[in-house]
């Protein structure tokens, strides 16, 4: 890559500073917008002080979802069409933001020599849109924790998977955080892409526009896929510390992930079967029986 550094300080200070340990990506396109120009070191350290708030928030989440589904029990559901439409949108438009800025520093690391394994275990490539929003997908997943406070006032069927994936996916973040591991960026760009498709389908089903069928299938398998790849990219990190070679994974992370994308697999991977294979079959058969 052509060395390209700017008169800016704050990329200065990045590219020879060298934080968490990781080189930096050395295009205009890498130097970011003001806004995304944060104090990721002040962010870190706040995080790795606070991340006991993950638990404060997730006891009230609980504690608030089944409290208000209990409440609603006797009362008419709201209706919520306007707000629901408008918290999916933003949450969409903010999904693709961050994937579109995110995506770039991840390809050009995945497409170099080695590139999987420094994507998944090399502190190198780092950027300042990648730092902003890794901080802002931390940050957004108390946000997201809404989406189940809209479900419980509609009255509208409150799943396990629901709920547990917003609970799990605030802890883990929160708890590893700080490790800032060159692993995140793929967890970052596989949430960022699939909300980026999930939120507006939402939206657009709140204020009652009919989409086919086959688009909330093709979001459901790529929910599964993204547990699939987060899956076997964490397990490609135990293969490559296990065999010599030098991976940035705290073991405790490596653990985690093992356990949160497992339960996940078996969750999503049951949602894609009741709703992408076992109702594809039972349409086929409907298809076959007025063909007759």
């Amino acid at each position: 890559m052509a060395v390209n550094i700017s008169n800016d300080p704050y990329y200065n200070d990045l590219y020879y500073s060298k934080p968490f340990g990781y080189t930096i990506l050395e295009t205009p396109y890498f130097q970011g917008f003001e806004f995304e120009k944060i104090d990721y070191l002040g962010w870190q350290q706040y995080i790795l002080e606070n991340w006991q708030l993950a638990f404060y928030a997730s006891a009230v989440y609980i504690t608030s979802i089944f409290g208000i589904q209990r409440l609603m029990r006797d009362r008419k559901a709201f209706e919520l069409k306007t707000p629901l439409f408008i918290w999916n949108m933003l949450l969409g438009i903010l999904s693709i933001i961050g994937f579109i800025r995110v995506l770039p520093g991840f390809y050009t690391v995945l497409s170099e020599p080695n590139g999987l394994y420094n994507s998944i275990c090399v502190k190198k490539g780092l950027d300042i849109p990648s730092i902003y929003w890794a901080i802002a997908f931390a940050v957004s997943k108390f946000v997201e924790l809404g989406d189940t406070l809209f479900i419980v006032l509609r009255k509208r069927p409150l799943i396990f998977l629901q709920w547990y994936h917003h609970l799990v996916t605030l802890l883990v973040v929160w708890t590893t955080a700080p490790f800032v591991e060159p692993i995140v960026r793929w967890y970052g760009v596989l949430n960022a892409g699939v909300h980026s498709l999930m939120y507006p389908y939402f939206a657009l089903r709140a204020i009652g526009v009919k989409i086919p069928s086959y688009v909330a299938n093709f979001i459901t398998t790529m929910q599964f896929s993204q547990m699939l790849i987060g899956f076997a990219v964490n397990m490609a990190s135990w293969y490559f510390q296990h065999n010599g070679y030098d991976c940035e994974r705290h073991p405790l992370s490596i653990k985690i992930f093992v356990f949160v994308y497992g339960t996940f697999i078996f969750l999503f991977g049951k949602l894609f079967y009741d709703s992408v294979i076992k109702s594809g079959r039972k349409q086929k058969e409907k298809t076959k029986s007025k063909a007759n």
